[in-house]
Formats: structure tokens, sequence, C-alpha cells
């Protein structure tokens, strides 16, 4: 396990002066504690390591990725790619909101240990990321993300030897004064065309050939507000019928599904020039989906019903990992981390995690466990939202085999749906299977006391910061 006092601070764009004067001593200071340390590693040990590439692709529901069957082909690149690699048809982010759920990614605990239960805290340093880990096995960490709910500030940044969380307005899709009523000052996101020359621009510049690389590519715009290009929309315009707001919504939320389908392409593909396909682990997926009136809401994080919180999921490493195979028994992104780090061969030992490896699952060697339970997390409210359905406070869930169960204490709601027959969560059956809802309330609360820490108050934001987190409603 990585020893955290071991490791470097990620040195952003904003921090380059800073190391500049001091880097030789750091560096100096950090080789010799780390090779006395626990790093340990002998030499050659990284040779013939092989890279690993996550893609997080912010606020994509499962359902409307063509990927998956759905009618408008708004994931051309990411189908054909599914032909090279595994897929997962039931994959669930922890949580229907940004922050928390890629906390979960790099750290392998639900929100509720690792306390970042909104947009806005901080992912504490006292976590080990899979981007520290990685960085101590030899790897040179790379992030680019498009959205200011991933800054470095928020401790995001940890383990990334270079993160960019710089946004120019000229790259924005979020430079207005005012948005929702409320005042936004300076560029929240980055477009995905941007965002991906930003990737390749790593890979091509900055990339050390002598070392393998962890690269983290986020790309935000499926999230409100849809402003896709117009190439991205023709085709859907053209074909189907957009007599209503809703309909003419969704075909722009779609639009943007297929401009970022197309940027993934882009850098994939430059991956491949740069002859780097074969040795590179290749992962995508989402932090959760979008509702689009399924449950009279719009957009997320008010509930974790699946619109929100099933996402796709795929795995690509040539010769290793096989080829267009599927798998549609759930499993949770709270597995990611310590699956790419045992697909990498690397122990983790000692490290605190709620998730588990699938790697063995990946290469046909076990079975998924069919009744291993998923958990979610909604984050707390409070109550200002009461129209089409009142929000307040805090909202677990699980999903054991084909039975979802989600609790709102203080909404007074008590839900169990049956996936197989109700896919769309819409009839709900507590009260008639009565065994059923009391065994998986009692699982969840047994899991909330098991890993609930106490809540603390929001670090201090400036009000500059604020503005645009309001604006997307992550801040009450």
């Amino acid at each position: 396990m990585a020893c955290k006092h071991d490791l470097p601070k990620a040195i952003t764009p904003h921090r380059i002066p800073k190391y500049a004067v001091y880097g030789g001593i750091v560096i100096a200071f950090l080789g010799c504690f780390w090779f006395f340390g626990c790093g340990k590693r002998s030499p050659g040990k990284t040779a013939g390591q092989p890279n690993v590439l996550l893609i997080s692709l912010d606020t994509v529901r499962k359902d409307h990725c063509s990927l998956y069957g759905y009618e408008r082909d708004t994931t051309p690149f990411l189908r054909v790619m599914a032909k090279q690699a595994t897929r997962f048809d039931q994959a669930y982010a922890p949580s229907s909101t940004t922050g928390p759920s890629h906390a979960t990614f790099f750290t392998s605990l639900y929100p509720i240990a690792h306390h970042v239960l909104k947009n806005g805290l901080n992912l504490s340093d006292e976590h080990v990321t899979l981007a520290e880990i990685l960085q101590t096995h030899g790897f040179q960490t790379a992030g680019v993300v498009s959205s200011f709910v991933l800054h470095s500030k928020f401790g995001y940044a940890q383990g990334f030897e270079f993160y960019d969380d710089t946004f120019e307005q000229e790259e924005s899709t979020l430079t207005v004064e005012s948005w929702e009523g409320l005042k936004v000052e300076g560029s929240f996101d980055r477009r995905a065309d941007y965002t991906t020359e930003r990737a390749i621009g790593w890979l091509k510049e900055d990339r050390d050939p002598t070392r393998p690389f962890f690269l983290f590519v986020h790309y935000f715009d499926p999230h409100a507000p849809y402003r896709p290009p117009k190439s991205s929309v023709e085709r859907i315009y053209r074909k189907y019928s957009l007599q209503t707001p809703l309909a003419r919504t969704i075909s722009l939320y779609d639009g943007e599904i297929v401009f970022t389908d197309q940027q993934v392409g882009n850098l994939l593909t430059e991956l491949e020039r740069m002859g780097l396909e074969n040795q590179t682990l290749v992962v995508i997926t989402s932090d959760h989906g979008e509702g689009l009136m399924q449950h009279n809401h719009m957009e997320h994080g008010v509930n974790v019903y699946d619109e929100l919180v099933r996402v796709p999921l795929l795995f690509r490493w040539p010769g290793h990992i096989p080829k267009s195979q599927i798998f549609s028994t759930p499993v949770g992104l709270i597995d990611l981390a310590p699956t790419i780090l045992d697909l990498m061969n690397i122990k983790t030992d000692g490290w605190k995690i709620q998730g588990e490896s699938l790697a063995s699952v990946l290469k046909g060697q076990v079975q998924l466990e069919p009744l291993r339970p998923v958990f979610f997390y909604r984050r707390l409210y409070s109550g200002d939202i009461t129209k089409p359905t009142p929000v307040k406070g805090k909202k677990f869930g699980i999903r054991r085999g084909k039975w979802k169960y989600i609790e709102g204490l203080e909404e007074n709601t008590k839900e169990l749906f049956d996936l197989e027959s109700d896919p769309n969560e819409l009839t709900n059956l507590y009260a008639d299977f009565p065994d059923i809802s009391s065994d998986l309330a009692s699982r969840l609360e047994e899991w909330k006391q098991a890993n609930s820490r106490a809540y603390s108050t929001r670090p201090e934001i400036s009000e500059e910061d604020l503005a645009p987190l309001k604006a997307l409603g992550y801040i009450e």
C-alpha cells in the first residue's frame, strides 16, 4: 500500500512556478525517501507495464447510448469499440452527483465513507487514491477535467503530477453573466473538443515514454445546459418528431452524447496512431445519468432511480481482456479502482476500500456474484424543492439481485421495485413483499451504520466559486 506521506502533490498549471523553484529539492528528497521508505520497488519493475486511460462521460445514462440498444445512434464510436471490449450492462454509480461519484472512482469508498457527500466538499488527503498508488508504482499520472466541480481545490488532483483544470472563456459553454437567475463569474467548463485537444497534447508533448502512464480524462458536455454543435443533432432532428419542448430537450441531450462520443473516438484514434492501443487499458464509464421526466424531474441529483445511477461501463485491453464479452449481473463503480490495480498486477494489501476487483471476472476466471448488493446515496437537500414532487433530506438505496429498495426518511418514502418486470421503477411493491422489503431495509441500515461518518460543515469557498456551483444546483 502507498504511504500517504510519501506521495508528491499534483502539479497543476497554476502551480508550475512554485515547482520550478523548488522542484529539484522536492524531487531529490522524495526520491531518497521513496527508495528507503515504503516504495522499495526494484529496478525495471515498470518495464513493459501497460498504460491506463480512464474516461469519465459526465451525465451519460446507459439507456441513451446506442451501445446499449438505444434507437438513436448516439454512440457510434463506442458501439464499434465495444466489439473489442468487455461491456457491463448493469453498472451502477454510487451517487447521482458528480463529486461524490468521482471521489468513489478514485478511492473505492462509498460517499458516506469518503465524505464527499455533495459537490463543493473536499476529498480529504487522508484517503489514498488510485492515482497516488499508480504513481508510487512508477506511473506518470495526468488528469484533464472539463468542469469546475472537479477542480484541484476540492482535492481531486491527489496523486496527479499534471492536472489541467483551467477553463478558458472561448472554450466554455457556461460563460454567461446570469444563469437560472444567479450571477456566474468566470468560465465553469470546457467543451469536449478542447478537452480532447488537451489530452492529446499531453500524450504527444509531456508523456515520458520510459514510464507507463495513467491518464484521466473527464468530459462534461452531456451535462445541462445542453448546447451541442449543430452537426451533432442534425440527424436526430431530421429523423425524429420533435413536437414538444421535452422532445426537443431530449434531442439536445442526445446531441451532447453524440458530440462526446465523437471526441472519445478522436482521442482513442490518436492513441492508436501513436502505437499505444495494444498496451493501454481503456476504461470508459459515467458518474451518473440524467432525469428526463421519468420520475417528474429533469437533470440529476434528486433521486437514485436507474435513469440517474445506471451508467455505461467498458473495459478494453487487447490481448488481455476478451472481446465482445457482455455481463448482465449488477456491479458498482465502487469496484473501478481495485479492478484497474489488479489488472496492472499491483497489490493493494492494507488499502482500506469497499470495492472488489473484477479482474478475474473480466478474464473469465470466476463468475459475478448475482446477489452481491450495490448501494446508493442521494445527497442532502434542504427541502426547497417542492415541485413537481418534494425533495428533502438524504436518500439511500440498495439493489440485490432483481430487487431495488429506496428509502427517504425525511420524505417519508419507502419503495421496492422488481427491476426484471418493472425496469422503469414505476410500481412500488413495498407493501406487497414485506419480507423482501424488511430484509433489504435491514441490509441497508447495517451498511449505513458500518460506513457512515459524521457530517461536517462545508469548507470555506469564495463567492466567486460559489456562483457557478449554485447555478448548477450543487450547493444550497
